[in-house]
C-alpha cells in the first residue's frame, strides 16, 4: 500500500510539472502572436502607405502623359518630382522588406 502511494505521488508531481510546461509553453505562444499581431498591423501601414505613394505617382505620370509639346519647366519640375518620389518609395520598400522577419529555423 505504502508503495502505490509513493507512486501515485510521484504521478501526481510529474502531471504538475508537465501542468507548469504547459502553461509556459501557452505563455510563449500568446506572447509571440500579441508581438507579430503588433508586428502585421505596422507591415500593414507601411503597405497602405505605398499605395497612396504609387497612386500620387500614376496621378503626376498621367498629368505629364496629357501635356502636349515641348517639355515645360513645369513638365520639368514633374519629372524631377516623380524620380525623388520614386526614390522614396524605394527607399520605403526597402525598409519594408528589411523589417520581415527571417522565416523561423526548421524543427
Amino acid at each position: 500500500m505504502l508503495r502505490l502511494i509513493r507512486k501515485l505521488v510521484r504521478i501526481e508531481s510529474y502531471l504538475i510539472t508537465l501542468i507548469f510546461i504547459g502553461e509556459n509553453i501557452m505563455s510563449v505562444i500568446s506572447d509571440f502572436a500579441a508581438k507579430q499581431a503588433a508586428f502585421n498591423d505596422r507591415m500593414d501601414t507601411a503597405i497602405a502607405d505605398l499605395q497612396g505613394d504609387v497612386k500620387t505617382l500614376n496621378d503626376e505620370i498621367a498629368k505629364l502623359q496629357a501635356s502636349s509639346g515641348a517639355i515645360s519647366a513645369e513638365d520639368q519640375a514633374l519629372l524631377d518630382g516623380l524620380q525623388t518620389r520614386a526614390q522614396g518609395i524605394t527607399d520605403k520598400l526597402e525598409a519594408l522588406d528589411a523589417l520581415t522577419p527571417p522565416p523561423p529555423p526548421a524543427a
